[in-house]
């Protein structure tokens, strides 16, 4: 199996070739009509090679977008079923309903994030706080069914802001954009 690396390469040494093939025409025909094609098709197959340039750092990262994809999209969708679950057990075993004060937003924050888009430059952060989610969706249930202290509700909040603030989409990707 020929890894996307490789697939990138060859595509890239076509596209030199072609462009080599194309100079060396030119420079056969050095003036007259032949040399205005030849002229032509070197400048197209030049911008052809500079825009499959411009796209390679995009496809090298496409198999980790893809990846990422996965986890995020399975990890929102799983969270949101153990936070329907959570809701289903405070009916069940009749706890007080002022637990859904804390269960209703997981669930909705946990719904709203199976939606979101996993793009190439931020794959990396949202995959980070799709795995945070799980710590997070942990505490939730351990504080809703009394294993531990109501007091951790502070760490869940604290845990909700870092998987949303991973999650969110960033506008400013200065100095994160040059860290990578």
């Amino acid at each position: 199996m020929v890894s996307a690396e490789q697939k990138i390469e060859e595509q890239f040494a076509q596209f030199q070739q072609k462009a080599g093939a194309c100079h060396a025409e030119v420079l056969k025909h050095s003036d007259g009509d032949q040399f205005a094609v030849e002229y032509a098709r070197l400048v197209n197959v030049t911008s052809k090679l500079v825009e499959f340039e411009k796209t390679i750092p995009e496809r090298l990262a496409e198999p980790d977008r893809r990846r990422s994809e996965r986890i995020v999209t399975w990890s929102w969708r799983g969270q949101a079923a153990v936070g329907a679950g959570l809701i289903a057990l405070v009916f069940v075993l009749d706890r007080s309903s002022w637990w859904l004060v804390l269960l209703v937003p997981h669930f909705v924050g946990t719904l709203a994030g199976c939606f979101q888009k996993v793009d190439a430059e931020q794959h990396r952060d949202r995959r980070f706080g799709a795995v945070a989610l799980h710590v997070v969706a942990l505490l939730m249930a351990l504080i809703s069914l009394s294993v531990i202290s109501r007091w951790f509700i502070i760490a869940a909040a604290v845990g909700w802001a870092f998987v949303a603030g991973s999650s969110m989409d960033s506008t400013d990707t200065g100095a994160k954009g040059a860290r990578r």
